[in-house]
């Protein structure tokens, strides 16, 4: 726990330096993160976060010196790291929700932020949801044959104009790799164009009727789709890399739809639909739509939310944030996905594209 802290603090440190200017007071820092990222922060073993039923050591929020940590502030530096909700579910979702102020919707609102832990809040009739699903890392190149991290060089964007595939790279380079968003759009294009089927199958080079054909490959594993073929590189989407996608998205949708039910509401009631966090607010939601983790009848809804955690940090700076946050803290309701037959079902049901 004390290495593990240290290169918490060390991160933070490096952070702190980067943005504050030399002689400058730090008055106070906030501290939004999952919930084993605050344990570690705070010297506090995530142990019992690894065994079921999965509680954290502790959930308030917690005010402290930040000197104490480790932190390279001044003596009379506070810190304030965020209320947790439960589970794997943390004070960087508090610090979504407060930022989108999801109460004062009107109609049920969605928050997703999607990632190799994805968490999912419903706001409807004046209640409060939230659950983890554990999508795995293949949304962020995890899992992947080609996948690495959205760097230059990945592939972020895919297109499929008739018998042509272009691609968009980070940096306007060439391809080295396929980043979590160029996954997406790819299978999502690759749907449409009828190159893989609704069970994720990808299909045969006899069975696809134009020039994309010449793209498809026989491996052992199953068909392959290739990308781009440099001189030294060659980016393919895998059968594995296809069902890697389908296992995350069906989580997340799983998950979506066990809140619905707590609830009491169906997708159709849904208002706006928010998609937070680094990752998922670069995700095309047409893209999302098509691999089935939003519906189509949501599109004119959708909103992107960009970083809301770090937006909700900022907004506790405040000590009305911070009441706001450990009220909103103590108002979600906890839904534990691990070990439910509801959740199994509902991921069985919504594995296909």
């Amino acid at each position: 726990v004390q290495e593990m802290s240290g290169a918490v603090v060390a991160a933070c440190n490096s952070l702190i330096r980067e943005i504050v200017p030399v002689g400058a007071v730090v008055r106070e820092i906030t501290a939004a993160g999952n919930p084993v990222m605050e344990h570690l922060l705070l010297k506090v073993s995530p142990e019992p976060l690894s065994k079921v039923p999965y509680r954290p050591a502790f959930l308030g929020a917690a005010r402290l010196k930040a000197r104490d940590l480790g932190l390279e502030a001044g003596a009379d530096t506070d810190l304030y790291a965020f209320p947790l909700i439960g589970g794997f579910v943390g004070g960087d979702a508090v610090a979504v929700a407060l930022s989108l102020r999801l109460k004062d919707e009107k109609k049920p609102a969605l928050a997703i932020d999607i990632g190799t832990n994805s968490e999912i809040m419903l706001y409807s009739k004046g209640a409060l949801f939230a659950a983890s699903a554990a999508a795995g890392p293949a949304f962020e190149g995890g899992e992947i044959k080609g996948g690495m991290t959205a760097a230059n060089g990945a592939i972020r964007g895919v297109r499929v104009h008739g018998e042509d595939v272009s691609l968009d790279c980070i940096g306007g380079t060439s391809p080295k790799g396929i980043c979590g968003s160029g996954l997406v759009s790819a299978v999502s294009e690759l749907l449409k164009a009828g190159i893989i089927e609704r069970s994720g199958r990808i299909r045969s080079r006899d069975e696809v009727s134009t020039n994309l054909s010449n793209r498809i490959r026989t491996e052992a594993d199953g068909n392959s789709f290739v990308l781009y073929r440099g001189a030294k590189t060659e980016v393919a989407l895998t059968q594995s890399d296809i069902r890697a996608l389908q296992t995350a998205k069906s989580a997340i949708r799983a998950g979506i739809n066990l809140l619905f039910k707590k609830a009491g509401i169906g997708a159709g009631d849904l208002g706006t639909v928010y998609t937070a966090g680094a990752f998922g607010s670069n995700l095309d939601p047409e893209g999302l739509q098509e691999i089935g983790i939003l519906d189509r009848g949501w599109l004119k809804n959708i909103k992107t939310a960009g970083d809301a955690a770090l937006e909700g940090a900022v907004l506790a700076l405040d000590d009305k944030g911070k009441k706001e946050a450990e009220t909103l803290a103590g108002e979600f309701k906890f839904v534990s996905l691990s070990g439910s037959a509801n959740f199994e079902r509902e991921f069985i049901a919504n594995l296909g594209f």
